[in-house]
């Protein structure tokens, strides 16, 4: 477990930076473009949600598994053949997803903004692509490599390029230059972890003499096969997020949108922070492990993770909502105060759902992988058609929640039944503590000073509550070794009695 909590607390601290540059590039797109501009930049970011893991085939995950199936068999041979093949393959369909893209922005542009004088958005977005598709695939062998250090210095090498370019770009040129901003840091993006790679990736490169030499044929069908796969999982959400903010601007406009951003663009911060930092650990190791025993250990222990991570980040955040929202948006952002704490909450049971559903692909079970997030879409657009027209703008968030609670309760049922995973005591306290605080600011959410004050009180109740002694230990040594830059010597641990 401490190897777990180091190895998230490095990539969390690499992802600090990649945090920041988000905040700045909100606080400058909210300043100089205002609740459309920002809403207008969401469509265009949910469209590369869509487009770039399908110029992926959906392979990450495939490709994060084998090579950390490959690496402990020792067959480094095949290690280099799932990279070489997997990145061929992307580069190819890439490609040609930007050049569909580029000659069907006309349609895009009428099915996003309702206008096509935003084809030109569609355009440059189409540019960014096979780029991101390209690093995405790249981390992902980063990931199959346990290479946590060179995940963490990708990161803060794309945030540095983003704090840089963000502010000249939409300064001089509004949303010109904060869209063009996407394709430079999508460049930097791949050449960083195309250097990143090769260092820790590829101690013996291979020769590449013709097209059969880059694409190995026997491993494109298991490839595909967790392609196919991921492509169902991935497409279930971002297709349904497309849906459901292209029905937004059209019933509400790209303003309410833009608030809704929001919502998306801080559970988009934090979320893929924590889990994928988790995940990133967890996936090699239940895939190296030979008995259900071992898996459920390691699921408990990152559920607590998890858990305390969120939830003292969410209440940290709705505690501060008041203050954080004119300061790193705008005070025409604040109608976000109505929305978040619903969004948190979903939150929540997302990373329950996550937790409860890690073992899956390392145990190669992608039949109910797929399957429950083809539920958790439909949840989501029946629970979001049936409520838009009766409560507009909150219909998404309390969507999200449903969709995601669904998703929780089959994932649970599904790991206790095949594994029989419990949660434990400690995870139980921890469980209900988490959502009786989510939902005490969610009935009664901070709006000035004294509620502000209110909120640390009961985040600070929350932690006396579910927090144990030796996890206090734990943050203090872990914390004054990277002050004081020397080893701990003592024992800690995170994981459940």
């Amino acid at each position: 477990m401490r190897r777990l909590i180091r190895s998230t607390a490095l990539l969390g601290l690499g992802s600090a930076a990649t945090v920041v540059a988000a905040i700045l590039r909100a606080k400058v797109l909210a300043a100089l473009l205002g609740p459309q501009g920002t809403g207008l930049l969401a469509q265009l970011s949910t469209l590369t949600a869509v487009l770039v893991p399908l110029a992926t085939l959906g392979m990450g995950n495939g490709v994060t598994a084998m090579i950390a199936d490959a690496r402990a068999r020792g067959d480094a041979f095949l290690v280099r053949r799932v990279r070489t093949t997997a990145l061929t393959l992307s580069w190819l369909t890439g490609l040609a997803l930007a050049l569909v893209a580029a000659l069907a922005s006309p349609w895009l542009a009428d099915l996003l903004y309702h206008d096509r004088a935003w084809r030109w958005v569609v355009l440059v977005g189409a540019a960014t692509v096979p780029l991101s598709a390209i690093a995405s695939l790249r981390v992902s062998i980063l990931q199959g490599h346990e290479a946590v250090k060179a995940m963490a210095a990708l990161n803060g090498i794309v945030a540095a390029a983003g704090i840089a370019t963000i502010v000249p770009l939409a300064w001089f040129f509004g949303l010109r230059g904060a869209v063009a901003q996407l394709v430079v840091v999508g460049g930097v993006y791949v050449w960083a972890s195309g250097r990143l790679v090769a260092r820790h990736a590829s101690p013996e490169p291979e020769k590449r003499h013709s097209w059969g030499n880059l694409i190995d044929r026997p491993l494109v069908r298991p490839l595909l096969r967790y392609g196919s796969s991921a492509l169902l999982v991935g497409l279930a959400a971002t297709l349904t997020v497309l849906i459901l903010r292209s029905v937004l601007v059209s019933k509400l406009g790209l303003g309410p949108n833009g608030i809704y951003q929001v919502c998306i663009g801080i559970s988009g911060l934090y979320m893929p922070l924590i889990l994928n930092s988790i995940t990133a650990i967890v996936w090699p190791q239940i895939a190296g492990q030979r008995n259900d025993e071992e898996t459920t250990a390691t699921m408990r222990q990152a559920l607590r993770l998890g858990l305390l991570l969120m939830t003292g980040a969410t209440g940290a955040m709705l505690a501060g909502a008041p203050i954080w929202i004119p300061l790193f948006y705008s005070n025409r952002f604040l109608p976000a105060l109505d929305l978040l704490p619903i969004q948190f909450l979903g939150d929540y049971f997302r990373t329950v759902s996550w937790m409860c559903s890690i073992w899956l692909v390392p145990r190669n079970r992608l039949k109910p992988w797929v399957l429950y997030d083809v539920v958790y879409g439909v949840a989501l657009l029946v629970t979001f058609a049936l409520l838009v027209d009766r409560v507009g703008l909150k219909s998404a968030v309390i969507a999200y929640v449903v969709a995601h609670m669904s998703h929780a309760v089959l994932h649970y049922a599904l790991a206790r039944r095949a594994l029989r995973f419990r949660f434990g005591p400690d995870n139980r306290r921890l469980l209900l503590a988490s959502l009786a605080l989510l939902l005490g600011l969610t009935l009664w959410t901070p709006r000035g000073i004294l509620g502000v004050a209110l909120g640390v009180a009961s985040l600070t109740l929350w932690a006396a509550l579910v927090v144990r002694p030796d996890e206090w230990r734990t943050v203090w040594r872990k914390g004054m070794r990277y002050l004081g830059g020397r080893e701990s010597t003592s024992d800690g641990s995170l994981g459940p009695r």
